[in-house]
């Protein structure tokens, strides 16, 4: 699960103390006083109550029995007072510890018994109540970190299942055709099918490749040590040469392919671009546009450099987008319902989220929509504040 930083806040000792010290100090001040108080009233009672019988008759003067229990209540009656005034007050403060005393040992049970839905109600402006707040804070962050780990391992299942998936294709149809190969006969027969396989198995190798490479990519750029190396780029130049290659690819599916670039300022220095990773958003996007546009469709890809930024916008006239698919199209691993087509069915569903990230590292941002005269166009934005 790794290490978690758990925001509860810091106390120091001379505070963390201050507020039950001064608590028991008043405890202990109210106590003498109340003993004082309560046994001088009862001292001065039974003064006035001798006094008064002695003016009445001289048989206390003469009455030693009297007189020693007289003494002995007066010498007692201090203590017991004190004992009254000490178990009132340890009762008071009793009350004052009990109830987040009882909360934090039932968040306690909870936590044992792997429940974390409580919270502890308790409010009092001193040590307890903030150790009831900071055990809350503790309780809502594991119970964060407990669901990250849970959509880790989510997340986990999920790829281990999709990567299942989308291997189990090719490889049915390398060992297949290795199997027709096996028991083909030495000879003309042999060389015919090893030159009609050859194509078919190269295909399906690449496409493991692929998919093998997009599951380190995205692992790779999960973790937080991914950092994007910037170099100086000649942007113009470095977009000629991929959108021919991009002319090409689109020219062996019978599709038509246009490009065009625009620079919106008059500075012609490089650009500080990590141009490896901008070929990955641009590649990844392009290769989806060839998926869904149909024979003798038509892609465009425009580049704008403006003074602040970058735009890339690509275009298709394939079949557009699904509104229920609109908002899932970045989310790892999913498939839309138009993806039920042969040749559609092909992608892991890891290519859009892959730009996502890539996009995100830079500081930029993309979008995807479906345009109004067909087809589906996606914006990628990224920033060159700094960078140019």
């Amino acid at each position: 699960m790794g290490t978690q930083h758990i925001g509860i806040r810091q106390f120091g000792l001379r505070h963390r103390r201050s507020s039950f010290q001064r608590l028991f100090i008043w405890y202990c001040i109210g106590i003498v006083v109340a003993t004082f108080i309560i046994t001088g009233i009862l001292e001065a009672i039974i003064v006035s109550f001798i006094a008064l019988e002695t003016r009445r008759a001289a048989i206390f003067y003469h009455n030693l029995p009297l007189q020693l229990t007289v003494v002995f209540i007066a010498m007692v009656l201090p203590f017991v007072v004190l004992i009254v005034a000490i178990l009132f007050f340890a009762w008071l403060m009793g009350r004052k510890i009990n109830q987040p005393v009882d909360e934090l040992m039932q968040a306690v049970e909870k936590i044992r018994q792997q429940d974390l839905s409580f919270t502890s109600n308790y409010q009092g402006h001193n040590e307890l109540g903030k150790l009831c707040s900071a055990f809350n804070e503790l309780r809502g962050e594991l119970q964060r970190s407990l669901e990250r780990e849970w959509h880790k391992q989510e997340e986990m299942r999920t790829m281990v299942a999709a990567l299942s998936h989308d291997l189990r294709t090719p490889v049915t149809i390398i060992q297949g055709h290795i199997e027709g190969l096996a028991r083909a006969e030495a000879g003309e027969k042999r060389d015919q099918r090893l030159e009609r396989y050859l194509p078919v198995l190269e295909s399906s190798s690449q496409r493991m490749t692929r998919l093998l490479n997009d599951i380190l990519l995205v692992s790779s750029l999960e973790q937080t040590s991914f950092l994007i190396q910037p170099q100086p780029v000649r942007l113009a130049e470095e977009m000629e040469r991929k959108a021919s290659v991009y002319q090409l690819q689109a020219a062996a599916q019978q599709i038509k392919f246009s490009y065009s670039y625009e620079a919106l300022t008059t500075s012609s220095d490089p650009l500080l671009l990590d141009l490896h990773r901008v070929e990955q958003v641009l590649d990844n996007l392009f290769e989806n546009a060839l998926r869904y546009t149909p024979v003798h469709g038509e892609i465009s890809l425009t580049c704008t450099h403006h003074p602040q930024h970058l735009a890339f916008v690509l275009r298709d006239s394939g079949c557009g987008i699904a509104s229920e698919d609109l908002h899932h199209v970045f989310e790892k691993f999913y498939h839309g319902k138009q993806q039920e087509h042969s040749k559609l069915h092909k992608a892991a569903g890891l290519g859009l989220y892959t730009c996502k990230l890539l996009v995100e590292k830079h500081g930029g941002t993309i979008a995807i929509q479906n345009h109004p005269a067909g087809g589906c166009e996606v914006a990628v934005y990224l920033p060159l504040c700094g960078l140019s």
